[in-house]
């Protein structure tokens, strides 16, 4: 009687033991591994086997195997590591490596940046005449209530910093969609309407900081304020300019960005962005109440002007908030996701503010209370 060859079981042991370490491994190492979601969506959860779904079980657990893999972001972080210091290229396709460790948004499918940098997405006569009637009718009816309305919009980072963005990108548009929502609201209403790109631009020449992170698709504490000063001046509200010899920058830190994050790099690129602190403004008692990116959040200033104020916003409000906050006697922050109208009405403010992104404009065309 033959022996049966002991190669092929031991190469066939040898693959179910190469399978088999990672999780070992990650048994052990877990809890010093770094295990957060770091992209800009939900893991695939562990799917079950049922009658009903045993056709997509394959492809379903599939995904879920790629989402928990052991030492998964170790792994990413490395070919991030040497795409991004060795190639100078992106593994996330919704960011452009820049100049100078500059990090650039452009996912299509999020207001696309990019083409708004390139001009290429430039809205239709009748999309606008539809967005502004909108806006109209959102004043009027704000109008009949007795109180003000103002629409603030916050220019993406590619255009402020467009030198640092890849040559291959050409310069910025001159004729893009910020510019055409802002000129045509302006030539064809009376609505209230900032556009803080002027401002932003003179202020580069004005501060030595940075007024965006180089690593995050929002602005600064230095960009925040320039946009709340630009706002509140509208409101009737002064505060002094950057350059003013009573504010004062401090750094505090650095930070930790939105687009480091995407690429998992946020420990290699920590030193690219510094956080800031603006002071020496009249802060008249402000404390903030809440304070999470999406969720309501209010600040009250015993001192300050004795209107109430109600922001409708995005994540550029978060630097702004303490500047707004502090020279009005109450104020409000709500994301656009929330239950805005039986909120506004319990709120009863006195200034209504809608504050957007410019690579979210097209959403103001139904924006309703």
């Amino acid at each position: 009687m033959k022996k049966k060859k002991a190669g092929p079981r031991i190469i066939f042991a040898s693959f179910i033991l190469i399978l088999c370490l990672p999780w070992a491994f990650w048994l052990l190492f877990e809890q010093v591994s770094d295990t957060a979601n770091h992209e800009n969506r939900s893991f695939a959860a562990m799917p079950r086997l049922r009658p009903g779904t045993y056709r997509q079980f394959a492809a379903d657990f599939t995904s879920y195997l790629n989402d928990a893999m052991p030492f998964r972001n170790d792994l990413i972080t490395l070919n991030s590591g040497i795409d991004y210091s060795v190639f100078h290229a992106s593994s996330n396709d919704s960011v452009i490596i820049g100049k100078g460790d500059w990090l650039f948004y452009c996912n299509q499918e999020d207001g696309d940046p990019l083409a708004s940098y390139q001009g290429k997405d430039l809205l239709p006569e009748d999309k606008l005449a539809r967005m502004a009637e909108n806006l109209v009718q959102q004043r009027d009816y704000l109008a009949s209530l007795g109180k003000e309305f103002v629409l603030f919009i916050a220019p993406n980072k590619e255009r402020i910093y467009s030198e640092y963005m890849p040559e291959w990108y050409g310069a910025p548009a001159e004729n893009y969609r910020a510019l055409q929502v802002y000129q045509y609201l302006k030539g064809n209403t009376d609505l209230r309407v900032i556009y803080a790109y002027d401002e932003l631009m003179e202020a580069r020449e004005a501060a030595e900081e940075d007024l965006y992170y180089k690593t995050d698709t929002h602005w600064n504490a230095v960009g925040g304020y320039i946009g709340a000063r630009l706002l509140l001046r509208e409101l009737g509200v002064e505060l002094p300019a950057i350059e003013a010899g009573e504010i004062k920058i401090t750094h505090q830190g650095q930070h930790t960005g939105d687009l480091a994050n995407m690429l998992n790099l946020s420990r290699q690129l920590d030193y690219a962005s510094p956080e800031y602190l603006v002071s020496g403004y009249p802060e008249n008692g402000c404390s903030l109440q809440g304070g999470e990116l999406l969720e309501p959040f209010s600040c009250t200033a015993e001192d300050a002007d004795p209107r109430k104020l109600y922001m409708i916003r995005d994540s550029f409000s978060i630097a702004m908030y303490p500047y707004l906050g502090s020279q009005f006697r109450e104020s409000c922050f709500r994301d656009y996701y929330s239950d805005l109208n039986e909120d506004f009405r319990e709120q009863d403010p006195d200034i209504v503010v809608v504050e957007v992104v410019e690579r979210k404009l097209e959403e103001l065309a139904g924006f309703v209370f």
